[in-house]
């Protein structure tokens, strides 16, 4: 983390209400919410400090949105309007309370900043937590709402400040905020003088942008082009971001503007051709093709629903080839720089947003992201398809599971399943088209011994079918109490969607912390390995342990704790380093009883107290060679095409 404690900027001249200066090489004007993010946002000030560029670069900041500051010059619960030059807090000026997430807020600020500092080249950043298109960016807590700036809120902001102005021009819009890179920002903002945007899909780190090293740059080099700047806000980013975590899931994009035009017009053709295909009955592909695209910033407790452009477009692809071939041509072109790190699957740059965790809420965020008026039929596709999914539902017929012992007949019979699964899109760069293969990934490896678990649906269910979880369970079912205890999901399932058979496989090993079996559920599964979640109590505060597992590995890294998401539904953008002597207690779901519906009651339950030690880690352990037989539980979650699920039977078997 930054020095803030060593700080070097001081406190200057007050020039409060001084007027317009003279025109700069350079103006950054930083719409600042501090929200409970303030010691994040005071390291960056901090940064900004450092860049002693002289008269030549203007650093402008409205400070609100926090009830307290490390600075003491800026005050909590009002906002703070800041200008910083050479090192120093060139003045400090008192423009009263005001929610950071209103649109007046940001367009009096941005009025200020473009009217009175003028640049040959002019950047605004948005600065704070971000929740992709559905909730927007810039979340006050100094209000009870936590209100936010929305899409519409921005773009009614860009459309009246264009109008009082008489025109503006900004060359780099930017968010240091999380999933901000999505599509729909990009085509709103691409109707504006604005020449490019910078931000990521995924989660931002704390840490965060980077304001020293291209701040100074765009000092010295005041004709440096546009594309080097965005260049050098990526490259310092991602570095400083796997410095403080080697292991971040990072992304990092800068969008020219100039070019999202084509990309507008392939996704108007393709959001008409899914329209189509949700009239004609096809919402349960649309539905399984957008659960196997991966969320970012999801969470057990949370996701805002964004997926990458690319591996949607790659995803619907079968429904309109044409129009996803041009879309996706369209993007490249648009995306000037696009990074990652190697633990994602490809990221194009631009994120979307499909409902899906979501689409209960939908209704209540949809106003504050429906741009209509720039892209009506992508817009119009994505109201429709959240409709088809809240207004339906299904209940699977019941069925019981059975445990099958692995053998080689079972592993070829399952490998021959897969093998007809449907073909898959694939975006050929070089011919620009997409074009159909067959699946080659997925074969399931079954050692003799294993344990396997399969069931039948009927040909109804598989039309209402998403996708299946096997569901681990130690049975604590005794003489006066039935019960068991979720351990958690089992991912390597498979359906054959000819004859209705489901199958799971399951080893016989379950991860372990020090000496203790403990629930695990994943958070990403990919090629390049799993990253996945224990919950916990870290010295009596409930959170997750965040663990790597590298791809074919059964001992996973423990690289920190984090709690997912807060208690405004916002993601949390720190992660935990744990420290010697932390108390890590694995925390434990249990059904028991049937309450008078019926329905079994829930309760949680603490294991032992762990002593955190540098080294510890979690490893699959045969749980077959613990002596006596552990009596297990299993069933099937089958999860349907609207977002509900349903359980099988649950059976007992013994490790």
């Amino acid at each position: 983390m930054k020095n803030v404690i060593a700080l070097l900027i001081t406190v200057g001249m007050l020039l409060l209400g001084a007027g317009a200066y003279a025109e700069a090489d350079f103006t950054l004007l930083v719409y600042l919410c501090g929200s409970d993010l303030q010691e994040n946002a005071c390291d960056d000030i901090y940064e900004m400090g450092l860049a002693e560029n002289g008269d030549n670069v203007n650093i402008v900041l409205l400070a609100g949105g926090a009830s307290e500051w490390n600075y003491d010059v800026i005050k909590g619960n009002t906002r703070n309007l800041v200008t910083i030059r050479n090192g120093n807090f060139e003045s400090v000026e008192d423009w009263g309370w005001a929610s950071m997430g209103s649109g007046e807020s940001l367009m009096e600020f941005l009025e200020y900043g473009l009217t009175n500092y003028p640049a040959k080249k002019t950047a605004v950043v948005l600065w704070d937590h971000g929740a992709g298109s559905a909730a927007g960016v810039c979340f006050d807590y100094t209000t009870q709402e936590r209100d936010s700036l929305t899409l519409t809120e921005i773009n009614d902001v860009l459309y009246e400040l264009d109008e009082k102005l008489g025109g503006f021009h900004i060359d780099l819009f930017g968010c240091d905020a999380c999933m901000m890179a999505t599509y729909e920002m990009a085509s709103m903002l691409s109707y504006y003088n604005i020449d490019y945007f910078a931000a990521s899909e995924e989660i931002v780190p704390g840490v965060g942008w980077q304001y020293t090293p291209w701040l100074v740059e765009a000092g010295k080099n005041p004709d440096m082009p546009l594309e080097q700047l965005c260049a050098l806000i990526t490259d310092s980013y991602m570095e400083a971001c796997l410095n403080e975590n080697p292991d971040e899931y990072l992304t990092f994009s800068a969008i020219d503007l100039s070019k999202m035009a084509p990309l507008r017009e392939a996704m108007e053709q393709l959001g008409t051709a899914l329209q189509t295909e949700l009239k004609g009955g096809r919402t349960a592909d649309i539905r399984r093709g957008r659960s196997q695209m991966y969320t970012f910033g999801s969470y057990m407790d949370g996701s805002w629903d964004m997926v990458d452009l690319g591996a949607m477009l790659d995803g619907y692809a079968k429904f309109d080839p044409d129009g996803a071939a041009r879309a996706r041509a369209a993007l490249e072109d648009a995306v000037l720089i696009s990074r990652q790190t190697d633990n994602l699957n490809p990221c194009s740059g631009m994120s979307v947003m499909i409902p899906q965790d979501t689409k209960s809420e939908f209704e209540t965020y949809s106003s504050g992201m429906d741009l209509s008026v720039y892209i009506p039929n992508w817009m119009g596709f994505v109201k429709s398809y959240a409709g088809q999914l809240t207004q339906g539902s299904y209940s699977f017929s019941q069925t019981t599971p059975q445990n099958i012992t692995g053998s080689d007949a079972l592993t070829q019979q399952l490998s021959a399943i897969f093998a007809g699964q449907p073909n898959v899109w694939f975006w050929n760069k070089e011919t620009e088209a997409y074009e159909e293969t067959a699946q080659t990934d997925g074969a399931f490896a079954a050692d003799e011994g294993d344990y396997a678990f399969s069931a039948s649906l009927s040909q109804e269910d598989l039309q209402y079918l998403d996708y299946v979880e096997g569901m681990m369970m130690v049975n604590v079912t005794d003489d006066e109490l039935y019960g068991y205890v979720d351990m958690g999901l089992l991912q390597n399932n498979v359906v054959d969607w000819n004859s209705g058979r489901i199958y799971s496989l399951f080893d016989g090993t379950w991860p372990v912390l020090d000496e203790q079996m403990v629930p695990l559920y994943d958070q990403i599964n990919n090629q390049f390995g799993r990253r996945s979640l224990i919950p916990v109590k870290l010295n009596g505060e409930n959170t997750y342990l965040v663990v790597e597992f590298a791809a074919g590995s059964t001992e996973g890294r423990i690289i920190g704790a984090n709690a997912g998401y807060d208690e405004n539904g916002l993601p949390i953008r720190n992660t935990e380093k744990l420290k010697e002597g932390d108390r890590i207690v694995p925390v434990y779901t249990m059904y028991f009883g049937f309450d008078e519906d019926n329905e079994m009651e829930e309760t949680e339950f603490e294991g032992d107290e762990i002593i955190w030690r540098d080294g510890l880690t979690v490893k699959y352990e045969d749980l077959s060679d613990e002596g006596d037989p552990l009596d297990m539980m299993f069933c099937f979650v089958l999860n349907d095409v609207f977002g509900g699920y349903d359980m099988t039977d649950i059976i007992s078997f013994e490790l």
